[in-house]
């Protein structure tokens, strides 16, 4: 799991992005900073099996960045594989392919989330930065 730029701060421009699985079962509202038409953000498009199989397309964020709207983290399902660093997180009911996060508590990821911007409202895909990473390889 790459850390990309920080969740959002008060003297950086960030924007909020509404995202929800595909039943609406879970709502969110992630604050990210640059907001995602900046430039300078870029989205991980990663080649391991999981990411590339779910089509994962994601931005890392400080969990204090993420509000649930409707549903709760805790209701989701979790799956993790290899050597279970990273859980990846989906909908229950839908399947959707939501969020992933690292299964340590303590290190520089205990309290990022990456987010599949793919559940994220109105967001033009094609017109993100994208970078790959070789998660293949690790």
């Amino acid at each position: 799991m790459s850390s990309e730029a920080d969740a959002a701060s008060p003297s950086k421009p960030s924007e909020t992005y509404h995202g929800s699985c595909h039943c609406g079962r879970f709502s969110y509202a992630v604050t990210y900073s640059p907001p995602l038409s900046d430039p300078d953000a870029s989205v991980v498009e990663c080649n391991c099996s999981i990411c590339a199989r779910n089509g994962y397309l994601l931005i890392y964020v400080d969990v204090s960045h993420i509000n649930y709207e409707k549903g709760v983290f805790d209701e989701l399902k979790k799956y993790t594989f290899a050597n279970h660093e990273i859980a990846h997180y989906f909908c229950p009911t839908c399947g959707t392919s939501c969020f992933a996060k690292a299964t340590a508590t303590e290190g520089p990821y205990a309290n990022m989330q990456a987010v599949n911007v793919r559940t994220f409202q109105g967001l033009e895909l094609k017109s993100l930065n994208l970078k790959e990473v070789d998660g293949k390889s690790r």
